[in-house]
Parts: C-alpha cells; sequence; structure tokens
C-alpha cells in the first residue's frame, strides 16, 4: 500500500506526538522499527541520520520505513 504525502499529513496534524508513539507502539511490530518510525515521524529526522544511529544502509532504513508506515497508516483507511 502507498500512503501520498497528504495522506500521512492530514493524519498525523490531528495526532500530538505522544498520540502518535501510542499508535506506532501499538501497531508497529518490531522494538527497533518501532524506533525507527518514531524517530522519523515524531523527531523528523531525516533516513541518512536514522541510519547512522541504528549502523544500517540508508536503503535499509527506507524498507523498515515503507513497512512500519504501512502498518501505522493502514489503520487510518
Amino acid at each position: 500500500m502507498n500512503f501520498d504525502v497528504e495522506f500521512r499529513s492530514t493524519i498525523l496534524d490531528t495526532m500530538d506526538n505522544e498520540e502518535i508513539a501510542y499508535y506506532i507502539d501499538k501497531y508497529v511490530r518490531g522494538e527497533r522499527n518501532r524506533a525507527i518510525l518514531k524517530r522519523k515521524l515524531i523527531d523528523e529526522i531525516t533516513h541518512e541520520r536514522i541510519a547512522e544511529e541504528f549502523d544500517m544502509s540508508v536503503t535499509h532504513v527506507k524498507r523498515i520505513l515503507s513497512k512500519a508506515q504501512e502498518q501505522f497508516f493502514k489503520h487510518y483507511i
């Protein structure tokens, strides 16, 4: 599933950071994946910086974010 930027922005604009974190914890599988998605959605960190922090390639970070965002946003369709 591909969630466009406008859809994601609309959902995220309705929540504060605490609520975003709550739903990430509820819907996203894997502690590392949850941490990466929180860094992206809440802290608005770049893919490159996340890759450095988690000692992985940018490509791997993008794959994880894609899956984690799908798990998160599919509950809002």
